[in-house]
């Protein structure tokens, strides 16, 4: 199936016709004209009759098909449609998407099976005594519908190997499916409702953000209905006492004057010891949220490339360096407005500092990890690379959902729930992320609870 496709834009076009148009080309290429009736078409695409006649009518009005007719000597002549040769070469000069590594997982995606009558009565009837997220939440793979198969593949297009999508906005997506902000939005929570995304980062502009943040999503690789693309992902579920570990002071402190000082309180700012809190004061949840994400990616990135060389009770001077993670931190963050009256040498000066002081707390953060998962003895650690899958921000850090992979292609593979708050640690081995109970994937931030305040907004 060309990934080209399903990124392209096409004004006008309705979400139902774009799953079509890709169910064409997925079937029959682009080559050479397809001459099939409508039942036909609707029992090769896996549609309604009804679906497929609007859906040729669509694309024909739009020029993406080229209807004709064929002689037939039996009746009345027969209807061909091809890919029109301008929207071919609009589709030649478009890049393939960078990075497109779950192609296995959306070929299968897009193939719509359908839902039975029975289920149909069934889910009607469950409906009336229900609430509609949980009853999303207790859906079969088979009734993801059209659209969301469309969307779920097009995030696969931007999803790196952990199933993460960080360059796909929000206009991007929408032009890619032809839906609005506003059925996206509730389309990507009945997603996420489904367990087909993890969670959710929204995007955040802020005014010591190098530029508008993209938002992020976390795909649940792990669903069956993503099975078959070759990224088995390893879960490593943390827990730990209901408290702001001490090697975290300064991200303690950081969200509180994020959240804490107004923005106008200059005075306030200015009995703030560190040029870090200063800076952050007063930006508010929705940043701190954001922050904290970025940390535990540095955090992540720490523990992936420098497993065997972090190592406690050493002075900042001696820790291992990382001047690709040092180059990111100076990248993403920058002064505001309200300290540009500085001479320059002071604003270099202090945006160091800062960048410094991230980097030690990152670092602060990437030990503390390395300490609770180095409870899991027989795992060979230093072999993964790590993603750690945001938690809301009222949760504290009383427990960590780590995705891991295995740098080789042959390497370590398995599903851990590591328990420390007992006075022994725990180390529970499961034989997948399936057999994790419910209520513990939510715990665990693998999933977002259905109608919880883990939202799309």
């Amino acid at each position: 199936m060309p990934l080209r496709v399903l990124l392209c834009e096409i004004r006008g076009l309705q979400p139902e016709a774009k799953y079509f148009l890709v169910r064409f080309i997925q079937c029959f290429g682009v080559t050479d004209p397809v001459c099939l009736g409508v039942k036909e078409f609707a029992k090769q695409v896996g549609v309604t009759d009804h679906q497929a006649s609007a859906a040729l009518d669509a694309l024909v009005d739009a020029e993406i098909l080229i209807r004709s007719l064929v002689p037939n000597k039996r009746g009345k002549p027969a209807r061909c449609h091809g890919i029109a040769e301008a929207f071919l070469a609009k589709l030649n000069r478009l890049p393939v998407p960078v990075g497109a590594m779950h192609k296995a997982a959306m070929e299968r995606l897009m193939v719509h099976v359908g839902t039975d009558a029975a289920e149909i009565r069934t889910f009607q009837n469950q409906e009336k005594a229900q609430s509609l997220a949980h009853l999303r939440a207790r859906k079969k793979p088979g009734s993801l519908n059209r659209v969301n198969r469309l969307l779920m593949a097009v995030l696969l297009c931007g999803a790196d190997r952990f199933g993460v999508v960080r360059n796909l906005g929000i206009v991007q997506i929408c032009k890619a499916t032809g839906l609005n902000k506003e059925r996206l939005r509730n389309r990507l929570k009945t997603l996420m409702d489904q367990a087909l995304i993890r969670g959710y980062l929204p995007g955040l502009s802020s005014s010591v953000l190098s530029g508008r943040r993209s938002s992020v999503y976390y795909l649940n690789l792990n669903n069956e209905q993503l099975e078959g693309s070759g990224q088995t992902t390893s879960i490593l579920g943390v827990t730990d006492g209901n408290k702001f570990p001490d090697q975290l002071g300064l991200l303690l402190r950081i969200r509180n004057v994020a959240n804490g000082i107004r923005k106008d309180d200059e005075r306030a700012k200015r009995s703030l010891i560190f040029p870090v809190l200063e800076v952050f004061a007063g930006q508010g949840p929705l940043f701190f949220r954001t922050f904290q994400a970025l940390m535990e990616d540095y955090a992540a990135q720490l523990l992936s490339r420098h497993w065997l060389k972090l190592a406690e009770g050493v002075v900042l001077g001696d820790r291992v360096d990382d001047l690709q993670l040092r180059q990111q931190i100076l990248k993403d963050f920058r002064l505001p407005a309200g300290l540009q009256g500085a001479e320059d040498t002071d604003i270099s000066l202090i945006h160091a500092h800062i960048r410094d002081q991230l980097f030690d707390a990152a670092y602060d953060m990437a030990l503390w990890f390395k300490c609770l998962l180095s409870n899991a003895s027989n795992v060979p650690l230093s072999e993964l690379d790590f993603v750690i899958v945001p938690q809301p921000v009222t949760q504290g850090y009383f427990c960590r959902a780590f995705l891991a992979l295995p740098k080789a292609e042959q390497g370590w593979n398995g599903c851990l729930v590591i328990d420390t708050s007992a006075p022994e640690a725990r180390v529970r081995s499961v034989a997948g992320e399936q057999a994790i109970p419910l209520e513990e994937l939510y715990l665990y931030g693998l999933l977002s609870r259905p109608g919880s305040d883990e939202v799309i907004k």
